[in-house]
């Protein structure tokens, strides 16, 4: 998946931040760039610590090796099945 900044889509200025999984899909989901995340914590008084953010790329990582794991299981399955079959 493509990651864009939501507020420079809005803007018209150049979107595109990074990939994210899985990375086999087309379409676009939505973040905020460093500039933007910036204006943002200073207009609601907190700024969003490392930890947060780590946090977050924590869950991407690992949604994406859940999304392997699944494929693989699925594999797996079906040669057993396949096996079984004969």
């Amino acid at each position: 998946m493509k990651v864009l900044c939501a507020w420079c889509v809005r803007d018209g200025r150049p979107a595109y931040l990074r990939e994210k999984s899985p990375l086999d899909d087309p379409s676009e989901t939505h973040g905020l760039c460093g500039d933007h995340f910036t204006s943002l914590s200073a207009s609601v008084g907190q700024v969003v610590t490392s930890r947060v953010w780590l946090i977050s790329r924590v869950n991407d990582f690992s949604w994406g090796l859940t999304r392997w794991a699944q494929r693989m299981m699925g594999r797996f399955c079906s040669l057993l099945v396949t096996d079984i079959e004969r």
